[in-house]
């Protein structure tokens, strides 16, 4: 599924959009978290930090804004871990298709958070995706306001409250000069008030490029959830999934004012209002969880370096990844002592060279705890493409991983890699510790891993989610 933002061409309508198979809506409650955690630590170097959090909202099960430590490309999150990844088609000079964005290679530094609430049968009922410090620029010189996608499907603007939950506001009429203020200070204009704006659905009509047809009229349909079948003794865990299309930097937003202040359209505008959903790009979502923990996917493809806020190289750019969280097991009441074998699914991208486009991946997970030795061995097998003949991949491995201690006893880190491709891997314990199954353990766990090989070769970025067996 690819959308081909400004000045671009739509490669696919509203209906029917999917990421990696499996649904997303706005910010509410479901078991408030909060947690306690120290040392930082990025690659050899330790530096003690302590940070108490807690989920904002009622009920919401979320990662933590704060990034712990990073270990091999894979960050630790106050309630889980996290991995991304960049497009590498805009890296090139010259770009070899400005309107789109390929590619995958593993990246750190971004700031990610994701809460989600669910409904009383499991379902997911609500997404707030924030999305900042991930190299987007609209001007060239600045990193463009945080992105706070809900997936909502009324017209509105989605903003933080004092609280720090997403709330729907009144958008502003295109005539509000005060707000769409491009009009009036061109390039200086307020950038935040042309972001995570809801233009559609619309009274006025969409105006769709001559070179396509069709253009949606919604930006998304919002949130679509359905149950697995773990409740019964299966492992398909439940899943959601939700697309839109957005207008994120899109200055038609408003008006201009002609040399006796009157409005005008601007003058690249050719009628009131952004001219399409998709305009500047589209986001994905994906989730997965079992009772304890999640897996979510997300994509956004964003237009950078835009004409009309100073930027002189106007092309789309790709960021992708994937956050394993939820109810983490207290570091405390990790077992110091047995055996407990664990079984699940992975899913993610991989791409045969860094350089050309990703497909999503799903394969099994097997995962071995001796807790008595503090080592975690994960296996990968029946790896392959989530899409057509879905060939397999080169991703069969055992990595054999080590618990870490004191505050992260929850959590597990190491080198993963085969013939093909190396990297890191990491994860959490979720859910309380009982004796049943294979013995007495957490009841799940989760995690993310980045492998990629030498010489701009094969990459991936994934997840995983086990419960006891």
């Amino acid at each position: 599924m690819r959308f081909l933002g400004q000045r671009g061409t739509i490669a696919v309508l509203l209906a029917g959009l999917s990421l990696l198979s499996g649904c997303g809506g706005s910010d509410s409650g479901s078991t408030g978290q909060t947690g306690t955690v120290s040392p930082q630590q990025t690659g050899t170097s330790t530096q003690a930090v302590t940070t108490t959090t807690a989920c904002p909202g009622s009920g919401t099960e979320c990662t933590g804004t704060t990034i712990l430590r990073t270990d091999q490309g894979i960050g630790v999150t106050d309630f889980g871990v996290q991995v991304y990844g960049t497009s590498t088609n805009d890296l090139l000079t010259p770009n070899p298709a400005p309107q789109i964005a390929y590619g995958l290679r593993p990246a750190t530094g971004g700031t990610v958070d994701l809460r989600v609430s669910k409904a009383t049968d499991g379902r997911l009922a609500s997404v707030t995706l924030l999305l900042s410090n991930l190299g987007l620029s609209w001007d060239g010189r600045t990193e463009r306001p945080q992105i706070i996608e809900t997936f909502e499907t009324r017209q509105g603007r989605v903003q933080l409250d004092t609280n720090g939950l997403a709330v729907l506001q009144p958008l502003p009429a295109a005539t509000d000069r005060s707000f769409f203020d491009f009009g009036t200070k061109g390039a200086n204009g307020t950038q935040a008030n042309y972001a995570n704006n809801v233009y559609f659905p619309r009274t006025e009509p969409v105006r769709c490029p001559s070179n396509n047809q069709g253009c949606p009229s919604v930006e998304t349909q919002g949130l679509s959830a359905r149950l697995g079948d773990w409740r019964s003794g299966g492992s398909t865990p439940d899943s959601a999934q939700a697309t839109r299309l957005h207008e994120d930097g899109a200055t038609q937003a408003g008006y201009g004012v002609d040399a006796n202040g009157q409005l005008v359209l601007l003058p690249w505008a050719d009628g009131v209002g952004v001219p399409y959903p998709g305009f500047k790009g589209y986001r994905d979502f994906l989730h997965w969880s079992y009772a304890h923990a999640n897996l979510g996917a997300w994509i956004t493809q964003d237009t950078v370096l835009i004409n009309e806020w100073g930027g002189s190289d106007e092309h789309n750019k790709m960021r992708r990844g994937l956050m394993a969280f939820g109810q983490v097991t207290p570091s405390a009441q990790v077992p110091a002592s047995g055996v407990v074998r664990y079984r699940g699914r992975i899913y993610g991208w991989f791409s045969y060279l860094q350089a050309q486009d990703s497909h999503p991946l799903f394969g099994e997970v097997e995962a071995t705890v001796d807790f008595g030795n503090r080592t975690v061995v994960l296996t990968f097998s029946g790896t392959r493409i989530d899409e057509g003949l879905m060939d397999p991949l080169p991703l069969t491995l055992t990595a054999s991983t080590a618990l870490s201690s004191g505050q992260l006893a929850n959590y597990f880190f190491g080198s993963a890699g085969n013939t093909t491709l190396n990297g890191g891997i990491g994860g959490r314990f979720f859910g309380p510790v009982s004796d049943g199954g294979s013995g007495t353990g957490p009841a799940e766990m989760g995690g993310n891993f980045q492998l990629q090989s030498a010489n701009q070769g094969p990459a991936a970025i994934g997840g995983f989610l086990l419960r006891k067996m």
